[in-house]
């Protein structure tokens, strides 16, 4: 198997990552915004990776410690912004809409 966001030889892909399905994000983009974007920036690439993301695919991009960080931002359904929480073991965070 290879890395996401690589082909099999190992280059860079250009096309877009699937688990950003409202906008294409290649993963040389993702790996910016993760690095030097903004909090909210970072907090919706991180909110597409726990929502549509495998689980490889996750953790190949962020480390629990980072998702950890930025939980309080996260935009997600309450169901799974739970579910997270529990796997995180972190408290839940209700979002104020």
């Amino acid at each position: 198997m290879h890395p996401p966001g690589k082909s099999r030889d190992g280059v860079e892909r250009l096309d877009g990552l699937y688990f950003f399905p409202d906008r294409r994000v290649t993963a040389v983009e993702l790996r910016d915004i993760l690095t030097r974007g903004t909090q909210d920036q970072r907090a919706w690439a991180i909110s597409h990776l726990l929502r549509y993301a495998q689980w490889d695919d996750i953790w190949a991009y962020v480390s629990r410690e980072e998702v950890r960080e930025i939980f309080p931002s996260l935009e997600l359904p309450e169901n799974l912004r739970s579910a997270w929480a529990r796997m995180l073991k972190i408290e839940p965070v209700s979002t104020v809409s």
